[in-house]
């Protein structure tokens, strides 16, 4: 599905839409747009009759306002999670995008828009807007004091939304002083605009050293090719002619002799350009197929209802561990474990930094044990091939584990068929202690 989304360079709203579009894989085409202008024309105002950005236009039709558009959006992958994983989950993302534009977006605005030229400057209107963010920034602080992510236990429309409304308050105008009133809101969004979806948009985000008060200017999406915006030149006026003096023919010049390539320079136009090498996982599926589908097992997982013991039998009876592998992985410093909200932040971040190999992994994540007294975390992952390397190569994290492949060989003992059982599927007790948190990765 390729959609159009019309809307001005630097547009923040329009830059919630196209992370969530990297998130589920959508192509989002950007043409040229320049406001107070194309937005008045005839053709533009069938799309938007107010003449708002951003607009987005599908096969369907046209969608209008930029939270409606962005649910759109989140909404055209089930398997992300990006609106929720549940209808509970979904409310909680909308609780917190209503949330966000009236105690986040507003003041954030009226605090921006005078340095983007968009309203005339205000002292007692910016000193509210600074007294009302930090108020709704309050809220956040305090709920991520216990979380890694606004709703559930990785990145939704939710975090999306909020941490690309703050993004040009916390560029240019919130300073460290102000910033620092809110440690957990910083971390939480320090660990957003890091994640590889949130870069291919917004780029690298350097935090504000002092209070802008001039003018500011803000860039459009980071887009490859032909997405990027063009920069039109004014044209300059031509010169007038210069009045031609008669000059007495000069000499002629020796020939100069043409300096020849160094050798360096030869072989580097001769070395042929490096191309980029599919991933190890492509290259497998490609010369070694495998009859297992992975989208059909999370399919089967995530719609048995309950029904854990007729989605396993699924399970062992479609996998193929000729090309699949199934690998425990127990923490190597369960003895720093003493707080739980950071102990779940720690899987939280593993499995956020796992997505670049999503196609080809499936797994959980749990905590197990007594607060303060002793915790540990363990996770069973479902792999590609029958190395581990892959997943270490893209979550360096996962060098903090002691890795056990439990189907080496292609065969997979009842006991560890029994483990694998319970810590897929159960988060009450595991090895004979309490769960106190589980993740599973889908």
């Amino acid at each position: 599905m390729v959609l159009t989304l019309y809307a001005e360079p630097g547009n923040f709203r329009a830059f919630k839409i196209l992370i969530a579009a990297e998130y589920n894989g959508v192509s989002v085409n950007i043409p040229e747009f320049k406001l107070n202008v194309d937005n008045t024309t005839p053709e533009f105002l069938k799309k938007s009759p107010l003449g708002r950005v951003p607009v987005l236009e599908t096969c369907c039709g046209v969608i209008t306002e930029s939270n409606a558009i962005a649910r759109y959006v989140a909404r055209l992958r089930n398997d992300t999670g990006l609106y929720g994983r549940t209808f509970f989950e979904s409310a909680k993302v909308d609780q917190w995008v209503d949330f966000c534009s009236h105690n986040l977006e507003l003041p954030a605005t009226v605090w921006i828009y005078p340095l983007l030229g968009f309203t005339q400057a205000n002292d007692a209107l910016t000193a509210k807007a600074k007294t009302d963010l930090a108020a709704g920034l309050k809220v956040i602080d305090e709920h991520l004091a216990t979380a890694t992510y606004l709703v559930g236990d990785h990145i939704t429309l939710a975090d999306i939304t909020v941490a690309t409304t703050l993004l040009y308050p916390f560029k240019f105008v919130c300073t460290a002083d102000f910033r620092n009133q809110f440690p957990n809101v910083m971390r939480w969004f320090d660990t957003c605009v890091h994640q590889p979806a949130f870069e291919a948009v917004i780029g690298k985000v350097v935090l504000a050293a002092k209070e802008a008060t001039g003018s500011v200017t803000v860039t459009g999406p980071v887009k490859k090719g032909n997405d990027k915006p063009k920069v039109e030149k004014a044209e300059k006026a031509p010169k007038p002619p210069k009045e031609e003096k008669k000059k007495e023919p000069a000499p002629p010049k020796a020939p100069k002799e043409e300096k020849k390539p160094s050798k360096e320079e030869e072989e580097e136009d001769e070395a042929p350009k490096e191309k980029k090498e599919d991933h190890i996982f492509k290259i497998m599926d490609a010369q070694s197929p495998t009859p297992f589908v992975m989208d059909a097992w999370k399919r089967c997982y995530s719609n048995c209802h309950g029904d854990y013991e007729g989605a396993m039998k699924t399970f062992w009876e479609t996998i193929d561990l000729k090309g699949w592998s199934i690998w425990r992985g127990d923490y190597k410093y369960n003895d720093e474990l003493k707080v739980l909200f950071m102990s779940s932040n720690l899987i939280g971040g593993f499995i956020q930094r796992t997505d670049e190999i999503r196609k080809w992994l499936f797994g959980t994540m749990t905590i197990r044990g007594v607060e303060k007294q002793g915790m540990k975390i363990t996770c069973y992952y479902l792999i590609r091939g029958h190395d581990i390397k892959p997943l270490i190569a893209c979550n360096d994290d996962a060098e903090c584990y002691v890795w056990t492949n439990i189907t080496e060989g292609g065969v997979c003992s009842e006991e560890n068929k029994k483990l694998l059982f319970d810590y897929w599927t159960t988060d009450e007790q595991l090895e004979g202690e309490p769960v106190l948190d589980s993740r599973c990765y889908k």
